[in-house]
């Protein structure tokens, strides 16, 4: 275990923004943007891990307001604070964590693809590791369930499993064979949803035209609904903010949205190629997503208008995203190697009366403002 402060810089992103004005005020640069655009600005600030090529792959907020988050290579769960201090929690060799979520305990639970094992991390860093039945079942998916249980996705299983805070573990069969269950979050309805990818890791395409959406009851009844677009990939999942389930298609380069009753509508992301991966309903009352093969932080709104933002790292592949404990996005950089922020705005915040605010605190930030515009 070791803790660090790590570096951060910060940059300004207007997007679309044709006229901007400017101002400075103890040390605090605002930009209020006067017309264009239809996204307001946010501010990214990256945090470099400690550990060199570390792969960082997903994130929850912890319930010691911190944001944990997997380094799947370096075979570590990382901490850190909102103010960019990281503490790193070893794991054995090629344990490959994959997803984290926050549990019913106060606890933080992990996948181990390398190793079929779900794991628990306290916040104090105590470590406890859960065997899967299913041998070579690679959990990737996790996620805290109503019933007070995590449900977990198997793989190479293909099967959902469900694990009390105990250890208990009960799994449940895909009716669909090989059907690559990735992501997995609680729905709206009180039932666990899930994407069927089935993704061919070696080749890269998919093993078969059609791909699901699947909803596990609680008591552990599969329903799956059929993705319109075939061979779409479907990679993230998390409930809206809307009421319905969101998704994305890393494959079609989309993000889709079912409504509890299994009703698909697809929207198409305006950059080519992007490969859309994570995905969280924001605390703007839109929905985000990692755009890996760009460089970019994708926002939607329920109508389906999306927008999106650059990375200041070029080449970083964003791939999770989680709502942090400070009311901020947080997301990591696979290939940068790095946690960025997104200092989300809130609507009708004016450039000075922000200026005097952060101008009151210790370190300086960089913010960017504009005019509310219609969603």
């Amino acid at each position: 275990m070791g803790e660090r402060r790590a570096p951060a810089g910060s940059v300004l992103l207007g997007t679309l923004a044709r006229r901007v004005g400017f101002s400075r005020l103890g040390g605090v640069i605002a930009l209020a943007a006067v017309s264009g655009g239809a996204a307001r600005g946010q501010a990214i600030t990256e945090f470099t891990v400690p550990t060199e090529f570390s792969q960082p792959h997903y994130l929850a907020a912890g319930s010691d307001g911190n944001v944990w988050f997997t380094e799947y290579i370096a075979d570590k769960i990382g901490r850190i604070t909102v103010a960019g201090t990281f503490t790193e929690f070893p794991l054995a060799f090629r344990s490959l964590p994959w997803r984290v979520a926050a549990g019913p305990d106060g606890s933080l639970w992990f996948t181990e693809e390398g190793t079929d094992k779900i794991g628990r991390i306290t916040t104090a860093g105590a470590i406890t590791e859960f065997p899967i039945p299913t041998p070579s079942s690679a959990p990737r998916g996790i996620a805290a369930g109503p019933d007070g249980n995590l449900w977990f996705t198997e793989t190479s299983g293909n099967k959902i499993g469900r694990l009390t805070p105990a250890g208990t573990i009960t799994e449940f069969p895909i009716p669909t064979a090989s059907s690559t269950p990735f992501a997995i979050t609680a729905g709206p309805d009180g039932n666990l949803w899930f994407v069927e990818s089935a993704i061919n890791e070696i080749t890269g395409g998919s093993t078969r035209a059609n791909t699901n959406i699947g909803r596990i009851t609680t008591a552990g009844v599969i329903t799956e609904f059929p993705i319109p677009t075939k061979n779409s990939g479907p990679v993230g999942i998390a409930a809206g903010p809307d009421g319905n389930v969101w998704f994305t298609e890393a494959f079609a380069n989309q993000v889709g949205r079912i409504t509890p009753a299994g009703v698909i509508t697809e929207f198409s992301v305006p950059t080519s190629n992007s490969a859309p991966r994570g995905i969280v309903a924001g605390p703007d009352g839109n929905v985000w997503f990692t755009e890996a093969n760009v460089n970019g932080i994708g926002r939607i709104t329920p109508s389906g208008v999306v927008t999106s933002l650059a990375v200041p790292t070029g080449g970083s592949r964003p791939t999770g995203i989680v709502v942090g404990p400070d009311g901020n996005l947080w997301f990591t950089e696979e290939i940068g190697n790095k946690i960025g922020r997104i200092a989300i705005a809130p609507q009708g915040t004016n450039a000075r009366e922000a200026v005097k605010k952060l101008s009151t605190t210790r370190r300086p930030r960089v913010v960017v403002f504009r005019t509310p515009l219609p969603n």
